[in-house]
């Protein structure tokens, strides 16, 4: 069972001392609550601890309680917090429940409200923990289903290199649409689909070139290039020479 850590904000000791005796934390999943007097002090805790719910008196001297709700919005946009005052006074809700705070009582704090009020947070709290958590399993299972796919396709541009094979054709192959093929593509391999098929259509060339005596438009036909001289063109853009010169260089 999840257990939750809360904070107790006030600058009288006998209301830290009243809540911490007069709440029944076990029963509410609470295993450890920390108690502070000042708005600085209890920046300090949250910094320092992993504290789930902040529970904080509106007026005291050196900092309002409503001084650090806001520092928690800005800061810890997550945290929950639940305000109480002396003072029925709706600009002090307004202004809390503007900035977050997840509810609000009246002095002196009744400890039943509070407790229910707390099992609210913490079951929303643990909603929204699932939540991540099954986002996180999908995106997981989504990463791994685009990785196969990426892989599948590199398999079917190697087997198909003499082919003027085309992304919507790859697409098509591996049951996803032509977009999507190209976004995790990219994604995956840092390089665009077209940009990678003439990648491996130049590096098979040169090892033609290399290691057989074929002719250039052969050569050209066997990488999927249907015209020579568009061949050559795109050899020497992305190899620096033509085909004839790389050939004539490596065989020396």
């Amino acid at each position: 069972m999840r257990k939750f850590h809360v904070l107790l904000v006030d600058d009288e000791e006998l209301a830290l001392v009243g809540m911490e005796e007069g709440v029944k934390w076990e029963s509410i999943n609470v295993d450890k609550v920390y108690k502070c007097h000042s708005r600085d002090t209890a920046i300090r805790m949250l910094k320092t601890y992993a504290i789930d719910i902040i529970v904080t008196d509106i007026e005291m001297p050196n900092g309002s309680g409503l001084e650090l709700i806001r520092w928690a919005s800005e800061h810890i946009p997550e945290m929950p917090s639940v305000f109480y005052t002396g003072h029925a006074e709706f600009s002090y809700v307004q202004e809390a429940l503007r900035l977050g705070a997840a509810d609000y009582l009246l002095k002196p704090v009744p400890y039943e409200e509070l407790e229910k009020i707390l099992l609210r947070i913490e079951t929303k709290i643990l909603c929204d923990e699932k939540t991540e958590e099954q986002i996180g399993y999908m995106e997981e299972a989504a990463l791994d289903d685009s990785k196969d796919i990426v892989y599948q396709v590199k398999c079917l541009i190697a087997q198909n290199l003499s082919h003027d094979i085309q992304r919507d054709e790859l697409a098509a192959m591996v049951h996803i649409s032509p977009g999507h093929l190209t976004r995790i593509f990219k994604k995956h391999e840092n390089i665009s689909l077209s940009d990678y098929i003439i990648q491996q259509r130049i590096a098979v060339a040169k090892k033609l070139l290399i290691k057989t005596a074929l002719s250039i438009t052969t050569i050209s036909s066997r990488v999927g290039i249907s015209y020579s001289s568009y061949f050559t063109k795109l050899f020497k853009d992305h190899v620096g020479m033509t085909p004839q010169e790389y050939r004539q260089i490596n065989k020396k």
